[in-house]
């Protein structure tokens, strides 16, 4: 017999595959489960992986079933990790002689979870947004990181933003202020979408602009934040779009003095803040 032959032989003893993308491929998958299928009592039929965002969903359909068995499995993003994975979902509920479908034996379930490895998932990211106040619009830049210790599903976060100059006319001449802020919060995601809460710390730069005496200040403020993402997951890179609200609940105004004329103006800077940003993360872990 061949080296083809065999390797013939072998492919027929397992179901077909098919996945949906490169990460796991296709061939990834076959070439881990041609090492855990038994050499015969294999029944045919189809077996076909789908990418999530959070690991991989599986729809198994033996030849003769009258409806296909759908599994989820939680992954990391690494396509090595999930085609092993996938090889071991498929191997583990495929069924070896014409039985009843509806028993899902709890050894096998407990095969799945010593075969995956504890999420613990790391990412970074990078975007720009456009801050919106009432008296404005600015641009701004968002840096963010993310850890996973337990659950893909929660997640702590940290980022770091800076937005442009917003500003206003005030008597002859106009003030502007910018903002650095920082946000240590968390974050839960389900498929691909991602909700998150956060304190914020702001460092605020304050300068007047056509005055006879131009001056400058600086001072800090606390705020909350909360963002609602849509993601797009291609393999280790998530481009994403969000929407996100930043509340400023001290009370901080911006005073203008005329000592010649013994005049005052001073403007109150707003409490509330939206942002519309778009970005992409990478996971390193």
């Amino acid at each position: 017999m061949t080296p083809a032959s065999i390797v013939g032989l072998l492919l027929a003893l397992q179901p077909t595959v098919t996945s949906d993308s490169d990460c796991p491929s296709t061939r990834d998958i076959e070439d881990n489960l041609s090492v855990l299928l038994p050499a015969n009592g294999i029944r045919p039929g189809n077996a076909v992986v789908m990418s999530r965002s959070d690991g991989i969903a599986i729809q198994l359909r033996p030849e003769g079933a009258e409806q296909s068995d759908d599994r989820s499995i939680a992954v990391g993003s690494g396509c090595e990790d999930r085609a092993k994975a996938a090889a071991v979902a498929i191997a583990t509920w495929w069924p070896t002689r014409p039985v009843a479908k509806d028993v899902t034996p709890k050894p096998a379930e407990a095969t799945i979870a010593t075969q995956r490895p504890r999420p613990r998932v790391l990412s970074v990211g990078a975007g720009g947004f456009a801050s919106l106040i009432s008296a404005g619009a600015a641009p701004g830049v968002r840096a963010e990181v993310q850890w996973a210790p337990w659950a893909r599903a929660l997640a702590f976060r940290l980022d770091l933003a800076g937005t442009g100059a917003h500003g206003a006319s005030l008597g002859p001449g106009r003030v502007q202020f910018r903002r650095f802020a920082g946000e240590v919060g968390v974050a839960w995601s389900r498929g691909p979408l991602r909700l998150d809460g956060a304190g914020v710390f702001s460092l605020l730069f304050v300068e007047g602009q056509g005055y006879t005496s131009n001056q400058e200040s600086s001072g800090t403020s606390l705020g909350l934040s909360a963002g609602a993402r849509l993601s797009w997951s291609w393999g280790r890179w998530v481009p994403w779009l969000e929407l996100r609200g930043v509340g400023w609940p001290q009370s901080q105004r911006i005073v203008i003095t005329n000592s010649a004329l013994g005049t005052r103006i001073d403007w109150a800077l707003p409490h509330g803040e939206l942002q519309l940003g778009a970005g992409i993360s990478v996971s390193l872990l």
